[in-house]
């Protein structure tokens, strides 16, 4: 059938041209005809008669030339004139036609050597690159991957592998050597680096403590409390304390100042490194570390660590689902699915506001493995880019591949080009061909009108010159 527009209209043309070729070389025939034609009066004598027998032959001829290819044309599908001797040659010769297409395109066409000679030719390696430079190929291949990645997690069975992980893991946390991680963590923690990155984070969350409001209302209660004790039954105290206007919010105000002001020195003393920090904030910033050191050192030097251990170890193990925190993290981490504390955080606040609007989706974790898949993307693309041994070795890889594939289903090919062309029904097939030749056929009408035009006027001058010369 034909397959576009464009097609359709180069055949109608083409057609149209065909058959008014053919019509106009007919009527012209007829038209300089000596005894009927129009011209006899115009073209006298010798020559004239000579002019219009000439545009006859060659009008004639080309009529009969394009008659003879047009029905050698149609012929090739159809029946011409209702003529079935040795017409529609392409149906009548199906089979004969089949086994040849066959044989031509699946031993020939498409055998492994030649299309071998046409691989050889490119180089895969710089087919790839273009691909991952142009085209947003990079980024193609890292969804590639990360969505082959998703459908694989997604498979797993995280409630079947928690289950086999988790007797590992209790075993491992009852086998560690507290005492040994205890030491190695107060060691980290009082070096002097650590220690002040330690003490900053703590002022830090120092301010923020005390700036909540919670903080806020249990000193102010302690202030109301510790003034309520001060004053007793003493008038001389309240009237003192009223006189200077230290009511329980001033005082409350100057406290917050104070504190405030202190972890705000703190933090300035820790925070001031490098070649610009004087002597004195210097020594005021390691007698600080020091401090902090001695104090950790001291608490855990105080400290039953056995003891500690081994009870917050058999508490952890009671407490502790192992199995269930597995699950959830490979589900929430690796799966990306949605964590549950936060769906139940969600379901009660939906209970306890019914009148909310329902919450319809909620924004799930970015896998853990994403970031990383993407970096090893990135980095073997770019190796091999630079890598010529890797870019032919892939080369190679590829051909040999394509190669043995060939070897491998070279005597499917001629029964999958049969199948296919036996899809086709006798219409069918006549109507596939027919679409795809129909111009070049068009063409051969036109083509042999000219040439039968040309070659009549060729034998009208030949014949006079051998009828001039037997005179």
């Amino acid at each position: 059938m034909i397959q576009t527009i464009a097609e359709v209209k180069i055949f109608l043309e083409n057609k149209t041209k065909a058959t008014a070729t053919l019509a106009a070389s007919a009527l012209l025939a007829v038209s300089t005809l000596p005894e009927i034609s129009p011209l006899k009066f115009i073209l006298t004598g010798a020559t004239g008669g000579f002019v219009l027998g000439l545009f006859n032959h060659g009008f004639l001829a080309a009529t009969i030339g394009g008659m003879a290819d047009w029905f050698g044309v149609t012929a090739l599908f159809r029946k011409p004139l209702g003529i079935g001797f040795h017409t529609e040659i392409l149906r009548r010769n199906r089979g004969r036609i089949m086994d040849a297409i066959v044989e031509f395109v699946g031993t020939d066409l498409l055998n492994t050597k030649n299309i071998m000679e046409t691989v050889h030719d490119e180089n895969t390696a710089q087919l790839l690159i273009d691909y991952f430079e142009q085209n947003k190929g990079r980024d193609k291949t890292k969804a590639l991957v990360r969505e082959i990645l998703t459908e694989l997690f997604n498979g797993l069975d995280t409630q079947k592998i928690s289950k086999d992980i988790a007797p590992i893991l209790e075993r491992e946390i009852k086998n560690l050597d507290a005492q040994k991680l205890f030491d190695a963590v107060i060691k980290v923690v009082t070096n002097d680096k650590h220690s002040r990155k330690i003490l900053i984070a703590l002022f830090d969350t120092g301010h923020k403590i005390l700036r909540s409001p919670h903080m806020q209302e249990e000193i102010s209660k302690k202030i109301t409390e510790l003034r309520e004790a001060y004053e007793g039954d003493s008038a001389g105290r309240a009237l003192v304390l009223s006189s200077m206007d230290l009511t329980d919010e001033k005082i409350l105000n100057i406290l917050n100042e104070t504190v405030e002001k202190k972890i705000s020195d703190a933090e300035k003393v820790l925070n001031t490194t490098g070649a610009l920090v004087d002597s004195e904030t210097a020594q005021a910033a390691d007698e600080m570390i020091k401090m902090f050191g001695g104090f950790v050192q001291s608490a855990a030097g105080n400290l039953n660590t056995k003891k500690f251990f081994d009870d917050l170890l058999k508490l952890f193990l009671q407490k502790f689902d192992t199995a269930n925190f597995i699950k959830t993290w490979l589900d929430v981490n690796v799966k990306g699915e949605t964590d549950p504390k936060i769906l139940e955080k969600l379901r009660r606040q939906q209970a306890a506001n019914p009148n909310t609007p329902r919450v319809v989706e909620v924004e799930r974790k970015p896998v853990i493995w994403k970031e990383a898949v993407d970096y090893l993307v990135d980095a073997n693309i770019d190796e091999f880019i630079k890598d010529d041994k890797l870019q032919k070795s892939f080369d190679k890889l590829i051909k040999n591949f394509i190669e043995n594939l060939l070897e491998e289903y070279r005597g499917q090919i001629p029964t999958m080009i049969r199948e296919r062309l036996d899809k086709f029904s006798d219409d069918e097939l006549t109507e596939f061909v027919e679409s795809h030749v129909a111009d070049d056929l068009q063409m051969i009408r036109i083509n042999g009108s000219i040439c039968g035009g040309l070659v009549g006027m060729f034998l009208f001058v030949v014949s006079q010159l051998i009828e001039h010369m037997t005179h």
